[in-house]
């Protein structure tokens, strides 16, 4: 059985030996207990314990075990010196100080100032662990090692490791060596006087570089400083350097407290050598609550031309950038109704170099309530309103107006499967400028007018085993200008709806989903004649099926009967991007007639998950007859990666080439330093928010 030492510690602890009792028979007086000394005591156990009255020396052997304040013991045999508080340890011993953990072979230490020296000691700080021929633990708990080898690969023996004359370590805060040699295995690498390291949980600072070649940009060297301010604030600072072009430089501003706190801000600018041209994007997005109520929005989307992506920032999902949306908005949410003062921009590519504004809103103010119960009646009403300053690029001047409306709702229950769904609203909008067409071809102006407009609609649903039908009918009036009049001398007769549409979604099980919608115009116009193939409205029909989680096939097919097939899309994805998988698509559309547009994805992964090779081709298929037409095959997009883990290496190869001169190679190097952290990969998820290449590793930067 082990001994306890709690009696006997607070004998020997003393400063001096208690005074001799006159003997007495254990039968006659119990034994009467000094009262244990003031202060730190040891409570400890052994399997064996020795006790030298004359030396003060207390021995232990067999599973040690010693608890003093804030330090643990563990040993094989341990001496005890109760007069001078110290102990000494001759065999294994591991020390636990609750900031750090070390073993060793042999060692003596301090109970008092918490101060020792241990030999052959080994020690692990995270991911990271050190082996060395001593150790000193001084007062602050320092720890200097001396002839020490430290690494954070787990395998055993490592693949690589650090070899130093010394290493000083503050637990949980810093690792600093002197006289570095990094060996990978036996064969020593390179060698560096000092090497910090930090051991801090969120990282203050990463520095990465990129090497690479580039047709257009030549070889180029892509730098990366990331900075983690806090647990909420993250920063990047780019710092580039291009043969052809010259320096570039940018940075990110990240930030993420919650989903009612998160941000990001971005730009890079460079001035290509011979100053033929400044280049440069900036970029935004901002989401931020406040007092419950309140909450602030924000879109900033900026770049000299939209070219830029396809020359700098080649991982976009828009190597041509063709819009560019920029808003802001105050939103005010209250239990019954929400507000929100906003401005938006939209400006349109109108080339491979410039943007043209087509739509602004300076300011917007939007009001809307939610559905309400008036004076007991049986429908719910919603009103809702705005006030705009609006600017159109078709329209070519910016109008003022004010608008007012309400919306009346209920939902009819007629059978179990079959419900019915009217609808009634009307608007006022008042504008200090208008125009209406009429039958003459003419457009006249109206200055400080107000316009009305009646809806009434109804929808009809049919629930059944194969899905469910809408039939909506919408019928849509204008009033004239300040009047309570209908609009009938206009080139619509007024109407601006009278619509007769039909959806129906089809979903026999998780796998099948089959949505197909048309409609049919009863509108009759003064200065034209729509037939029954412009009547019906263009036939659209989704497919997706999804046999299994790793396989989806998609399908989107746009129809009209006078012009045929608008736009078809199809698209097939087997399998996991960051393992083996496969996606196929085409893509037809009017706009650019006889081109079809078609892009595959591929990748395979080993089973170990250390080598990754992708790859991807973007082509378009001429064929001015048709599918028997065939005239020409183009591959304008060609990319492919190689991706190579060796435990605590990671290596990227990306080939790019696409129109613009693009031609581009670069190899990424990184050494990890430590395992796997989850808290980086939420900084890297919640990133992909405001870069969605990033989602799975895309970037361009190291």
């Amino acid at each position: 059985m082990p001994l306890t030492g709690l009696l006997l510690a607070s004998l020997v602890w003393s400063a001096a030996p208690a005074a001799a009792e006159p003997s007495v028979p254990l039968s006659t007086q119990a034994y009467a207990l000094p009262a244990p000394p003031a202060g730190s005591h040891l409570d400890f156990s052994a399997e064996h314990l020795d006790y030298d009255r004359d030396r003060e020396l207390i021995h232990l052997k067999g599973d040690v075990r010693v608890k003093e304040s804030t330090w643990t013991l563990q040993g094989d045999e341990l001496w005890i010196d109760t007069a001078r508080h110290r102990g000494r340890s001759e065999g294994f011993l591991f020390i636990d100080d609750g900031a750090s953990a070390v073993s060793g072979s042999a060692g003596d230490f301090d109970f008092v100032d918490h101060t020792g020296e241990l030999f052959n000691a080994s020690a692990g700080y995270g991911d990271w662990r050190v082996h060395a021929k001593s150790m000193v633990l001084d007062e602050k708990r320092r720890l200097y090692y001396t002839k020490a080898d430290f690494t954070s690969c787990s395998y055993v023996p490592p693949h690589y490791h650090f070899h130093a004359s010394a290493v000083t370590v503050v637990p949980e805060k810093y690792l600093f060596a002197r006289n570095v040699v990094f060996m990978l295995g036996k064969l020593p690498l390179f060698y560096t006087p000092l090497l910090y390291k930090s051991l801090v949980k969120t990282h203050f600072l990463r520095f990465k570089i990129q090497p690479g070649y580039d047709h257009r940009n030549g070889a180029f060297l892509k730098t990366t400083l990331t900075t983690q301010h806090s647990d909420f604030w993250r920063s990047k600072l780019f710092l580039d350097y291009y043969s052809s072009q010259g320096f570039g430089a940018g940075g990110e501003l990240f930030r993420r407290k919650g989903e009612d706190s998160r941000g990001a801000l971005s730009i890079y600018n460079i001035n290509e050598t011979g100053g033929r041209s400044d280049r440069w994007s900036l970029n935004g997005d901002l989401y931020q609550g406040f007092a419950s109520s309140f909450s602030i929005q924000g879109r900033l989307q900026a770049l000299s031309d939209p070219s830029f992506n396809n020359d700098y920032a080649r991982s976009s999902l828009f190597p041509i950038t063709p819009n560019l949306m920029n808003s802001g908005a105050l939103v005010y949410r209250l239990p019954q109704a929400t507000m929100r003062l906003s401005y938006s921009r939209e400006d349109d590519a109108i080339s491979t170099n410039t943007f043209t504004k087509t739509q602004e809103d300076t300011p917007r103010l939007d009001v809307q309530s939610a559905q309400l119960k008036f004076f007991g009646l049986p429908w719910l009403n919603t009103l809702s309103g705005y006030a705009d300053n609006n600017f159109s690029l078709a329209r070519g001047f910016t109008q003022k107006s004010v608008n007012g409306a309400w919306e009346g709702t209920r939902v009819f229950a007629l059978t179990r499967r079959l419900s019915f769904t009217p609808r009634v609203s009307y608007s006022e909008t008042f504008s200090d400028w208008s125009s209406v067409s009429y039958a003459s071809a003419t457009s006249t102006m109206f200055h400080n007018s107000s316009v009305g407009r009646y809806t009434t609609a109804g929808t009809l649903r049919l629930r059944t085993l194969a899905g469910d039908l809408d039939v909506t009918e919408t019928y849509t009036r204008r009033l004239q200008p300040d009047s309570v009049s209908v609009d009938a001398a206009a080139v619509d007769h007024g109407v601006e709806a009278n619509l007769l549409s039909a959806l129906q979604a089809f979903r026999p099980n998780r796998v099948v989903l089959v949505r197909v919608q048309s409609g049919y115009d009863f509108r009759v116009f003064q200065d034209h004649t729509l037939g029954f193939r412009d009547r019906v409205q263009p036939i659209t029909t989704d497919i997706s099926l999804t046999p299994r989680s790793a396989f989806n096939l998609a399908l989107r097919d746009d129809y009209q009967l006078a012009q045929g097939n608008r736009n078809l899309v199809f698209n097939g994805t087997w399998g996991d991007e960051l393992g083996a998988f496969l996606t196929a698509g085409a893509g037809y559309n009017k706009t650019e007639v006889a081109q079809y547009y078609m892009n595959t994805e591929l990748g395979w992964a080993n089973s170990t998950g250390t080598l990754h090779v992708a790859g991807a081709l973007r082509s378009v298929v001429s064929s001015p007859g048709g599918v028997g037409g065939l005239r020409g095959y183009y591959i304008f997009d060609k990319e492919v990666s190689l991706v190579r883990r060796w435990h605590d290496f990671y290596t990227k190869l990306t080939c790019r080439f696409r129109p613009g001169n693009v031609k581009e190679a670069s190899i990424r190097i990184e050494m990890k330093f430590g395992g796997f952290d989850a808290d980086r990969q939420k900084v890297h998820d919640w990133e992909s928010e405001w870069f969605p290449e990033r989602a799975q590793g895309r970037e361009d930067r190291p």
